[in-house]
């Protein structure tokens, strides 16, 4: 039987975590109100960047906002998984030397957000649960 556990991650690891992924989800406070939305990322130098549509809810990050951008990875079978979240600042941005990924969602992209982190926290877990 595997002993649990529920561990805080380092920055370095938060920080090796989220450049391993390419989905996360931003969260701020927009007009409309509280806001979590996810995006597809990349990660180059300590910033984060995405696009999104300038008309779009999205679009309120061009302007200078305080966001959280979480990413986490879950694997149910194994009740395990890790969650980062990153504190930091969004921006309209160019991105010219970042290679992004393509947005899932349908329609045109033309606005790039760049987060400019300020902080990183993370905790990782595993259930205390027999394995076979």
């Amino acid at each position: 039987m595997d002993t649990g556990h529920f561990t805080r991650l380092s920055g370095d690891e938060c920080r090796h975590l989220v450049r391993g992924h390419s989905v996360g989800r931003v969260c701020w406070l927009s007009a409309e109100g509280l806001q979590v939305l996810p995006v597809t990322y990349a990660v180059s130098g300590e910033r984060i960047y995405f696009r999104v549509s300038p008309g779009s809810v999205l679009g309120e990050l061009a302007g200078t906002v305080r966001v959280a951008f979480e990413v986490d990875d879950i694997d149910v079978p194994t009740a395990t998984g890790w969650s980062v979240l990153v504190r930091g600042d969004a921006s309209g941005a160019g991105a010219d030397d970042v290679r992004l990924p393509a947005p899932w969602a349908p329609g045109r992209r033309d606005l790039t957000v760049v987060i400019t982190p300020l902080s990183y926290s993370g905790r990782a877990v595993s259930a205390d649960l027999p394995r076979s």
